[in-house]
């Protein structure tokens, strides 16, 4: 796990599944770590800085930085954000700063079939801003990644939406047969720590090793072979993503569709030695 070309790492979106895995992992090594977060949170970094992307401390924290994770943005936007906003123009300050920084390197975590004519805006802003990063000219290494999730004291985002409450069904959108390879985080953070000092720019899909349907995740992580699930008809899914602001329309576009990548070029540069989701769950 060395980083020696990294000594000074920035982790923007600090705050998240990845953020919080990647810092405490980081903590085992000599690298001192600064968190860039929106709003004051206890993280396990050297530093935390508050506030905008270009605010004088981030931009201060960003130039001084050995190496730079891009974590920040939005796959499920709530109150004043978007994905405009928050993959888009968060990546732009922060390419901004970058490319006048010291850092050789910068790493992003992006999303399998992010494309700039997508009709999808998750996809679409997640291609914009792998490109905004490339214009920078340095070198950028970026990871197209399936559904991320954690164990299960800390699940994430994604996988918390599939556990059934008490009492209640496991609530699926369309058939539950989109096949899935869903990512173990800890495969997400050992990828971008071997990244930090190796490997040839570019970009890599990350996907974990088993594939199964929804449904089977849904089953896997309610550690319930019977667990009761609610499907909601793809059609129905659709309509409730344009009529109501609480569902984005591309996040439901996302869940419908099958989440799956091909692995191969990532393992092979970086040696990466992926996890299935049925050992931790």
């Amino acid at each position: 796990m060395s980083i020696d070309r990294a000594k000074t790492v920035v982790v923007t979106g600090a705050n998240g599944l990845v953020g919080r895995a990647l810092l405490q992992k980081l903590k085992q090594t000599q690298a001192y770590t600064i968190a860039l977060t929106r709003l004051p949170v206890d993280l396990p970094a050297n530093r935390v800085v508050t506030g905008s992307l270009d605010s004088p401390p981030a931009l201060a924290a960003i130039g001084g930085a050995d190496c730079v994770v891009h974590l920040a943005g939005t796959f499920f936007p709530v109150g004043k954000s978007s994905y405009w906003t928050d993959n888009v123009v968060a990546t732009e300050k922060v390419a901004t700063a970058f490319k006048d920084s010291k850092a050789k390197r910068i790493l992003f975590l992006s999303h399998v079939g992010a494309n700039e004519a997508s009709k999808n805006q998750y996809l679409r802003t997640k291609a914009q801003a792998e490109r905004l990063l490339t214009a920078t000219g340095k070198e950028v290494v970026i990871f197209r990644c399936t559904h991320i999730i954690g164990p299960p004291d800390v699940p994430g985002p994604f996988a918390f939406s599939l556990l059934a409450r008490p009492g209640k069904k496991a609530g699926v959108l369309g058939n539950g047969r989109q096949i899935v390879a869903p990512l173990y985080v800890g495969d997400a953070v050992m990828a971008l720590i071997l990244a930090m000092a190796e490997g040839p720019p570019g970009v890599y899909e990350l996907a974990g090793p088993d594939q199964m349907s929804l449904d089977e995740l849904v089953r896997l992580l309610n550690r319930n072979p019977e667990v009761r699930i609610s499907h909601l008809p793809t059609w129905a899914a659709r309509i409730l993503g344009v009529v109501l602001p609480m569902l984005p329309s591309a996040f439901v576009d996302v869940v419908l569709q099958d989440s799956t990548g091909d692995s191969s070029r990532a393992k092979s540069t970086f040696g990466l030695k992926l996890t299935s989701l049925r050992s931790i769950w």
